[in-house]
């Protein structure tokens, strides 16, 4: 081989992994969250609801979820999750006006994600509870926006709402088994609108607390990833993308305490969340 066939093949040997680098940076290429724009089209496209006809207030889904029934029979659940199980992940809020001006502003948000494809989604009793305003509704990480039609079922000790909105071709997440304790975990939430964003852990726990009289105890799970306020009802998933959880409170523990009321520095933050084998009941 002569001197010129060696150089040529030492450019190449040198030139492919270059190539194969730079294919799979722009494959990598990350989705960008643009926060303004995302509250701008919710309250856009659940204002226009607001100044229609024919829809639920907050206000009136309020009432709905009280009067829930226990369950919602089986429905078309999906058994993979996307590739990214953000895609399945919404704000839920409401829109209301101030009296000051004649916009819509966009209420408390929270968050929820779609159980099946026709539009069934799941989300926290008391961010339904809660709600007060002219419309209610979901928006997705495009910007696209759907109104809140109907309360299916709930369980408000458990904190479990599942509803309806108006769309057809949704993305859903597929609802795992209860992930062990010590496995890995994902949150997908918007934690004081810092919307979709994901944060990993693990699952610390699962306890039982005392059931008030004539009420079913509940089992609750804790997990050590972080969320705050707006993280209601947001998806915990497993390494497959799948529901093993829904982000439900926290509670604060502080070194000592005066009358009930936090004194000394802050030691801890629990964070509960339902199991995915409560959900599962309101689907019986």
């Amino acid at each position: 081989m002569d001197l010129v066939a060696v150089k040529r093949m030492a450019s190449s040997v040198k030139f492919l992994p270059l190539v194969l680098l730079s294919a799979g940076l722009a494959a990598a290429e990350p989705f960008v969250v643009d926060d303004k724009k995302l509250i701008d089209s919710f309250q856009t496209g659940i204002g226009a609801v607001a100044d229609g006809e024919g829809h639920l207030s907050a206000d009136a889904l309020a009432k709905a979820v009280a009067e829930a029934p226990a369950s919602i029979g089986s429905l078309n659940l999906s058994e993979t999750s996307p590739a990214d199980p953000a895609a399945a992940v919404y704000l839920v809020g409401t829109v209301y006006k101030c009296g000051k001006c004649d916009a819509w502003h966009p209420g408390g948000i929270a968050s929820a994600w779609a159980l099946t494809r026709d539009g069934v989604m799941v989300s926290n009793y008391h961010v339904f509870e809660k709600a007060t305003g002219a419309a209610m509704g979901v928006c997705d990480r495009e910007g696209n926006t759907y109104p809140v039609t109907e309360i299916l079922a709930a369980d408000k000790a458990a904190d479990i709402a599942i509803f309806r909105v108006k769309a057809s071709d949704l993305n859903p997440l597929a609802l795992g088994s209860a992930a062990a304790i010590g496995s890995g975990i994902r949150v997908i939430s918007h934690p004081d609108r810092r919307f979709f964003m994901q944060t990993a852990g693990e699952v610390s726990r699962y306890y039982q607390q005392p059931a008030p009289k004539d009420s079913k105890p509940v089992v609750w799970m804790s997990i050590t990833a972080d969320y705050a306020k707006g993280s209601s009802g947001g998806p915990v998933v497993d390494d497959q993308g799948k529901v093993v959880g829904m982000v439900a409170s926290t509670q604060s523990i502080y070194y000592e305490s005066n009358n009930g009321q936090p004194k000394g520095p802050l030691q801890m933050v629990i964070k509960n969340c339902v199991p995915a084998a409560s959900i599962r009941t309101l689907l019986k």
